[in-house]
Order: C-alpha cells, then structure tokens, then sequence
C-alpha cells in the first residue's frame, strides 16, 4: 500500500532519505532507529510519510532490535535495501548524465 503518490517533490525526499540513511550507516557504523532519522532530516510528519513510501517501494528494511546493548528498550531500525541502494545508484547516474 503506497502512502502518497510519486511526485518529483517526493522523489527528491526520498533521494534525501536514502542518503541520510546511508551516511549515519557510514559515520555511526550501524544503522539509524526511526527518532534519529527523522531528528537528521530534521522532518518528523512528512519525514515518516517519506519513509513509509519507502518503505512500500521496499527501498527500506525496516527491522526491530535494542536500541544500544546498555538498554532494554526496543527500536525500529531503517536500513537501505539492494533496491533502495540501485534507486541511489540509478539517481547518481543521472545527475552525471545531465551535467
């Protein structure tokens, strides 16, 4: 079930989204729970609608574990998929295209 429909607005958010995944991924060694990613994106209502499109275009993997090993709590991590890092690929490939 797609959340919203594709706009070019809502592909540059997911543009911004699966980056922002993949750099906390690389600057933090493991992957974001959904706080910290919509505290990075600095958008919480429209941040969690982009990443439940995300979600539904399987971009994501959304998976459930202890928020760090000292804590009980459980969070919702985001990680990109195979297809959400070809989407970053193919957007790549384009923006070279065009400069």
């Amino acid at each position: 079930m797609v959340h919203e429909k594709l706009t070019p607005s809502s592909l540059r958010a997911l543009v911004r989204l699966l980056t922002a995944i993949e750099d906390f991924s690389l600057a933090h060694g493991r992957n974001p729970y959904t706080r910290e990613l919509l505290g990075v994106l600095r958008s919480w209502g429209y941040g969690e609608s982009i990443l439940l499109l995300a979600w539904d275009l399987g971009l994501v993997e959304r998976y459930d574990d202890y928020c760090d090993e000292h804590s009980r709590r459980v969070c919702r991590f985001n990680r990109l998929s195979e297809r959400g890092r070809e989407f970053l690929r193919h957007y790549s490939e384009l923006l070279r295209l065009l400069d």
